[in-house]
């Protein structure tokens, strides 16, 4: 069972670049060579965001639109990530305009993690619709289960001091959806086929703590918000804390945590 759901609404670009870009611009690359798509095809990137992936995707010679309900992150995308190869449109990606098989392949990077179960299997649903026959179907999601360190110092230090933020931690790590091949077991119910799941994991860099910390208080991410909703004696306890195991008994500077995410891809059967 299910202990709760974690929304977001996310909307400022820049934020968004600070907080996800550590890790987001590093995926891209080995997320692409995984999913094995075809060179110069016609891709859809689902819930683009910034347009990391889509101008990567670009970049490849592939003739690619970016979907996003967000307009800030679309605006974003438009002005750091523009290239001859991509048209961003906003939409709604659990139900897309475009007509069945009308891609080579559908992509999707870290937003179906931030999704209720129901949802997640309706946009599945509508990728492989939108994909040809022979095409492929791919995502990435984060591995919340102990597989993003640089937070899981911040909320196994929060849930001693906090019930609430306990209560989140329990949320973040339950989801069951998450965990390692339910990706799999769900392109495989949507009737993809080759399927293949495996880890992934890239560097998460920050310069000093004040930069660490700055990133968790003031971002979009979902452990901010009721962070800063503790009174400031338990947030300063918290801090204290998590300062003294990022440091580690060493000069303050740069810490790499590693990012853990699963990658799935599936090919529409002919």
């Amino acid at each position: 069972m299910e202990t709760g759901q974690i929304r977001h609404s996310w909307t400022d670009p820049d934020a968004y670049e600070t907080f996800m870009g550590r890790w987001s611009e590093q995926l891209a690359r080995p997320f692409l060579s995984f999913a094995d798509i075809a060179p110069g095809g016609r891709v859809l990137d689902v819930a683009c965001g910034t347009g990391v992936l889509t101008k990567a995707l670009a970049e490849t010679g592939a003739q690619v639109i970016g979907i996003d309900a967000s307009e800030g992150y679309l605006a974003g995308a438009r002005r750091h990530r523009s290239h001859p190869n991509i048209a961003y449109e906003q939409g709604d990606i659990r139900r897309m305009r475009f007509d069945d098989d009308a891609f080579d392949a559908a992509v999707c990077t870290l937003v179906l993690d931030l999704l209720p179960p129901p949802e997640i299997e309706r946009v599945v649903a509508e990728m492989r619709r939108v994909t040809r026959p022979g095409g492929v179907v791919a995502a990435a999601v984060h591995a919340f289960f102990a597989g993003m360190p640089a937070f899981d110092l911040v909320l196994n230090t929060a849930a001693v001091l906090d019930t609430g933020l306990a209560a989140l931690r329990a949320t973040r790590a339950g989801r069951r959806h998450l965990w390692a091949n339910a990706h799999a077991e769900l392109w495989r119910k949507t009737g993809l086929g080759n399927v293949v799941e495996i880890p992934m994991a890239v560097d998460c860099t920050y310069p000093s703590f004040a930069d660490y910390w700055a990133s968790v208080t003031g971002s979009p991410g979902s452990i901010t918000a009721p962070l800063m909703a503790t009174s400031e004696e338990v947030r300063g306890a918290i801090e204290k804390h998590v300062r003294a195991g990022y440091l580690a008994g060493l000069p303050d500077g740069p810490r790499s945590f590693p990012m853990m995410f699963r990658m799935v891809r599936g090919v529409v059967p002919a």
